[in-house]
């Protein structure tokens, strides 16, 4: 969808269900489906990454479509979703697809003599794919409003408020898709790496089970007490994570709508930007020793650069521009549902510190950015070996009965 008015709507619906109030609200529903995850982890620790996907998926598909992501199914609708996005994030990758926006003449090399040959083909599928897949999900949320249930589903905002904003059935579908893929996977990715950290770094996963620890004590993490404020050490191993090996390393690609001009360079309209997060964040001039991961770097300074940089920054009144991550980009197209993906973090990263010791295996693990990561525009870590031991009989009483409360009040979804 290009920029402008349309666009600007759709926009505001998304940032109106995501502001901080709206997000707050499903504390509960993250601490729920969180407990699940705890429980799969206990059961079957093999299968992390199917556990990390569905937790994530769970989240996104119940707050926007009322409907529970219950297991990692092949038959199941999250399974499904993330079967595409991998597709997607395929034909993102280099060489998958035709550089027309570089090379305008490539229009006219006959498809079967390129690298990328088909690719229409597969692009043809995959829309189809991801058209059947909104399509299900919005007619299954919609039957469920119709019946009296996910009332406060964003689904439900949708329906109720059309008669407004008038969209037609196939963006109200692909509004709701939106939130799905920008909500879950990166999202997944991000915890994913932060379980790899505390695997290869048992120093930085001691000092954050100490701050667990005194903070839930012995009766378990509490969502009214999973926050920033109350966890300093635990929002700066979030931000480290989010700094030391980031989702996206080029970001998402933006391009410009007009001439523009930045620190004396031109760059003309409908050229295509992309943010190198990842020298951003790898600097050394900015960070000290950066390809470690060091989360006491944001309790030094609000932006875990070096002190001399911090000091000449506040002395200076600091960029206006610059923050902690750039995770979730930054401008104006910065990402809305970032409060969103902070609480979820938040509430996984200490249940899973609460619960479990993460050790790895007999090998000391990879961290490598270009052996232990995927090589993909949406990267995230291999497979790689690690256990959850359980901290003690107690906290494994408390895992049991929490995800027996919890299994209970997601029936409210089925």
């Amino acid at each position: 969808m290009p920029y402008g008015p349309k666009w600007r709507k759709a926009r505001k619906t998304v940032t109106d269900f995501l502001r901080d109030d709206e997000v707050d609200g499903l504390l509960p529903l993250q601490d729920a489906e969180s407990s699940q995850m705890m429980h799969e982890l206990l059961s079957a620790p093999g299968r992390y990454h199917d556990h990390i996907l569905r937790y994530f998926g769970a989240v996104i598909m119940t707050s926007v479509f009322g409907t529970r992501g219950r297991d990692f199914s092949d038959e199941g609708r999250i399974k499904q979703f993330f079967a595409c996005q991998a597709e997607w994030a395929g034909m993102l990758d280099q060489g998958a697809v035709p550089p027309f926006d570089v090379f305008p003449f490539l229009r006219h090399v006959p498809d079967v003599l390129t690298p990328w040959r088909g690719w229409q083909r597969r692009a043809a599928a995959l829309k189809s794919k991801q058209n059947g897949l909104y399509h299900d999900l919005f007619e299954e949320a919609r039957a469920r409003v119709e019946r009296g249930k996910a009332g406060d589903s964003f689904v439900a905002s949708l329906l109720r408020n059309n008669a407004r904003d008038g969209y037609s059935e196939v963006e109200l579908e692909y509004i709701t898709g939106f939130l799905m893929e920008g909500g879950s996977d990166t999202t997944a990715g991000a915890f994913e790496t932060f379980v790899l950290a505390m695997a290869a770094y048992p120093d930085v996963q001691k000092r954050a089970q100490a701050e667990v620890d005194s903070v839930f004590g012995r009766d378990g993490v509490r969502s009214e007490k999973a926050r920033a404020d109350a966890l300093p050490y635990l929002k700066a191993c979030f931000l480290e994570t989010l700094r030391w090996r980031p989702g996206f390393p080029l970001a998402i690609p933006h391009a410009t709508t007009q001439d523009d001009v930045y620190q004396g360079y031109h760059i003309p309209a409908n050229t295509t930007i992309l943010m190198n997060i990842w020298a951003i964040s790898h600097d050394p001039d900015e960070y000290e020793d950066p390809d470690s991961f060091r989360p006491e770097r944001f309790l030094d300074g609000k932006f875990g650069t070096s002190s001399s940089r911090e000091e000449s920054k506040e002395t200076a009144g600091g960029d206006q521009s610059r923050r902690p991550t750039y995770g979730f980009g930054a401008g104006r197209r910065v990402c809305a549902g970032q409060r969103m993906a902070e609480n979820s973090m938040l509430m996984t990263m200490s249940k899973l510190l609460w619960y479990f010791d993460v050790v790895p295996g007999a090998r000391a693990p990879d961290t490598g950015v270009q052996t232990a990561f995927k090589d993909a525009i949406l990267t995230g870590p291999k497979p790689f070996d690690v256990s959850f031991n359980v901290r003690g009989e107690q906290r494994r009483g408390v895992l049991v009965d929490e995800w027996a409360k919890a299994d209970a009040w997601l029936g409210q979804f089925e």
